[in-house]
């Protein structure tokens, strides 16, 4: 079974915060960070008050059940690279995705929102085999979103950033 997890940074003092989502009637939201391991000389209140942490609400990202190749959680709003190995037609290509993570919820799935065009590199297919044209897609129409599926390793996963703390990485998108 996959962990719920969700991140967030204090209001307080900006760091960031994970644990379980609380929201209340008032609209504020907490984060609860389960920080028990071996406290069991800690009150009930003391233990709710010193764990339940207000974050800003734009930073909140929720954990998308898969780890990057450095055993990394990946959160939901992360900026992830991506390569993946092709062998179109027999030549060997590496294809690098760079996007930040979002939710669907049309087809509750995770995907990459990319920044750039997809980066080929590798073999360079020729442009027609034994007198037949070699068709390519134009990386101008590229397709903006790489969704998440198990066929994606851990091993092909990196962890770059985020958008709230590294806005340079997000500069190819604008």
């Amino acid at each position: 079974m996959r962990e719920i997890e969700f991140r967030g940074k204090r209001i307080d003092n900006g760091e960031w915060v994970y644990g379980n989502l609380m929201q209340f009637e008032d609209s504020a939201t907490f984060i609860f960070a389960d920080e028990r391991k071996g406290a069991s000389t800690l009150t009930y209140a003391h233990f709710i008050i010193n764990n339940m942490h207000a974050i800003d609400e734009k930073t909140l990202g929720n954990c998308i059940g898969r780890e990057d190749e450095d055993e990394k959680t990946i959160f939901e709003n992360d900026i992830v690279q991506v390569v993946l190995e092709h062998w179109p037609m027999g030549y060997y290509q590496e294809v690098e995705y760079i996007g930040v993570v979002k939710y669907d919820t049309d087809i509750c799935a995770y995907y990459l929102d990319l920044i750039k065009p997809p980066a080929v590199s590798g073999e360079t297919i020729p442009d027609e085999i034994d007198g037949i044209k070699i068709t390519r897609e134009d990386p101008e129409d590229f397709d903006t979103r790489f969704y998440f599926d198990a066929s994606v390793d851990s091993a092909a996963m990196t962890v770059i950033g985020n958008i709230h703390e590294n806005l340079e990485l997000l500069e190819e998108k604008n």
